[in-house]
């Protein structure tokens, strides 16, 4: 086949011959008129297309100027539509009747329309037949081969692919000339000029549109603090701004990596079960993994493509748009939406999403905060009460049965001073030995609720005073001990701000009470390690034991919440909490804090697996 534009009945455009100065003077007069006429036409047709609104328009005011001018009894306007990989036959007229509008495939096209939008050049063939092409508007009239062909590009004043075509045919040979060439160009050079500037100012209306719904987006994810209810809304803006049949909204579990289904959209919204997908796996997977966006033409040709949500339906996936929802640098999830309703996603589609994303992600977070704080209120409030209740029954079974029994000694020395004075020395004695039990038992509680050394000598010092007062409490066993292990020249621990030491108080004076109520255990030994990377605590005891997967596996059908308590404290400072138990054979709780307090702020979001000295191990 011979290259587009190489034949010799390929005919360069050319203004007419009559135009060229030297032989205007030669010119009849009746040429000269049609000239005179021509150029009226093409000035009224340039004025006319270019007050066009809009595509359409376009196009039908550019066939009547054509007709004003040219033969259009076989005539179409074929547009290039990028987005779509479409060329758009909208307006064809064959032997002067109307034909159905079509369109065909560009990329997969190798036809005459193509080969000229591509090569954005105008071609004349006179006959057809003397060439190998072919030409899409064969399909009008199979069994008839079109001769003569004029194809001329609308935007042939540019490099880039041309915005579409103006087409004349005809069934007989030479029945096109270079007069025809000439005028179809004038006339297209004006189409593509007003094309140009109606796209710009689609293009103009459509960044105007769609900020403004950036900012209805922004309003409506910003005027509610339930996570289930940005959910809902985040999907309903993205049907409505991406026009696609289906979507689905997945979220990162932090602990595995995975992706966990959250919502989707579309009729079968409600038939879907939640599922996971592995960070890598899939499209999904693989944006959560890259945290990148991908737009896929073909998803069912698509080797990443993997879909729970196919499997569950009978869903088709055909193309795909996906999103990573960022946060601080992290994927904390993916938006996706398949299958636009009409035609393919855009790259501005992608850049349409991205901005929705970024609101989303910010919508989220706010509402996690919010759930966390409820959850942090009704924890600190279900703490309290059973602080309260704890504090009650501790008054009840010490202080308050030693008062009992103090007033039980009044009572009877009372009597006694009137019956037999000589008992009184003996009750006495009694009184002051529980009143002495009393006062200590509440200085004990007192103590426990706020250590006033913690605040004036530091962590040190309270540990210690804390496990003199309960081994004082339980008399001989279990053998409260305290080692201490220090890198500074006083050999002392160092001190740390009140929040961690507190937190760290608070966790070994829970972890021993439960060793001695509990475990039963001969031996509770805490450690202080005072290293250059930061402080460890180690609570060591020879009781029982327990089931650790166990015991955190079944809290939620469990009253107390005491490991819990420690997993929350331990991330409120920006800690480590190893727990290692085996039953009949004691348990160990490790809790690390590291010095910095950056390091600290940053191990509350990620927390990493913890990493002991040797000698703590």
């Amino acid at each position: 086949m011979k290259k587009l534009g190489s034949s010799s009945l390929y005919r360069r455009l050319q203004p007419p011959p009559s135009l060229h100065p030297k032989k205007l003077a030669n010119q009849n007069v009746e040429s000269l008129a049609q000239e005179i006429k021509d150029m009226t036409a093409l000035y009224n047709a340039g004025i006319a297309i270019g007050s066009a609104l809009s595509l359409q328009e376009i196009v039908w005011t550019l066939y009547k100027e054509c007709s004003r001018l040219l033969n259009t009894a076989n005539f179409a306007i074929a547009i290039y539509d990028a987005a779509n990989d479409a060329l758009s036959f909208g307006l064809v007229f064959d032997g002067k009747k109307q034909i159905a509008p079509f369109a065909v495939r560009f990329s997969s096209n190798r036809r005459l329309t193509k080969l000229l939008i591509s090569n954005n050049r105008p071609t004349l063939f006179v006959d057809l037949t003397d060439t190998d092409y072919q030409t899409e508007l064969n399909r009008i009239q199979p069994d008839t081969p079109i001769r003569a062909w004029l194809g001329m590009p609308i935007g042939a004043t540019t490099k880039e692919k041309a915005e579409g075509a103006l087409l004349f045919w005809d069934y007989k040979a030479n029945c096109l000339t270079e007069r025809d060439v000439w005028l179809a160009s004038a006339l297209s050079i004006q189409a593509a000029i007003a094309i140009r500037n109606i796209r710009l100012h689609e293009t103009y209306q459509r960044q105007a549109q769609e900020s403004m719904a950036l900012n209805e987006v922004a309003r409506t994810l910003a005027s509610t603090l339930s996570l289930d209810e940005v959910l809902t809304r985040i999907m309903e803006q993205v049907e409505t701004l991406l026009d696609s049949e289906a979507g689905s909204l997945l979220l990162t579990d932090h602990m595995t990596g995975e992706l966990v289904f959250q919502i989707a959209l579309g009729g079968k919204a409600d038939e879907i079960k939640p599922f996971r997908i592995p960070k890598g796996q899939g499209i999904a997977g693989e944006i959560a993994l890259t945290g990148k966006s991908l737009r896929i033409s073909d998803a069912h040709k698509d080797k990443r493509h993997f879909r729970a949500l196919d499997k569950q339906t009978d869903f088709l996936t055909r193309n795909i748009l996906g999103v990573p929802l960022i946060l601080h640098d992290n994927v904390i999830g993916v938006l996706e939406v398949m299958n636009k309703r009409r035609g393919s996603y855009s790259q501005r589609d992608l850049e349409l999403m991205e901005s929705i994303a970024s609101y989303a992600a910010i919508a989220i977070e706010n509402a996690r905060l919010h759930e966390h704080v409820l959850e942090e209120r009704n924890r600190v409030i279900a703490a309290e009460e059973q602080a309260r209740k704890e504090l009650a029954r501790d008054l009840h079974d010490g202080p308050t049965q030693l008062v009992a029994s103090i007033m039980m000694s009044l009572d009877f020395t009372k009597k006694a001073l009137e019956k037999d004075p000589s008992l009184v020395p003996r009750e006495l004695d009694e009184m002051t030995d529980l009143a002495g039990r009393a006062s200590h038992q509440m200085r004990t509680l007192l103590f426990e609720l706020r250590p006033l050394v913690l605040e004036t000598s530091g962590l040190q010092p309270a540990i210690e005073m804390f496990l003199e007062r309960r081994q004082k409490d339980i008399g001989g066993l279990p053998r409260l001990m305290l080692k201490i292990e220090a890198n500074t020249p006083s050999g002392e621990i160092s001190r740390v701000d009140k929040k961690t030491e507190t937190t760290i108080f608070a966790i070994v004076q829970e972890t021993v009470n439960n060793a001695i109520k509990h475990a039963h255990a001969q031996s509770i030994i805490v450690t202080l390690r005072d290293d250059y990377d930061g402080l460890y605590t180690s609570i060591v005891d020879d009781g029982s034991g327990f089931n650790v997967s166990a015991v955190m596996s079944s809290y939620e059908s469990r009253g107390s919440l005491g490991m819990v308590n420690l997993q929350e404290r331990t991330e409120i400072i920006g800690g480590e909490l190893k727990i290692e138990s085996t039953e009949g054979k004691g348990s160990k709780f490790i809790l690390y804090v590291p010095n910095e307090q950056a390091e600290r702020a940053k191990r509350r979001v990620v927390t990493g697996p913890l990493r002991l000295p040797p000698n703590m191990r």
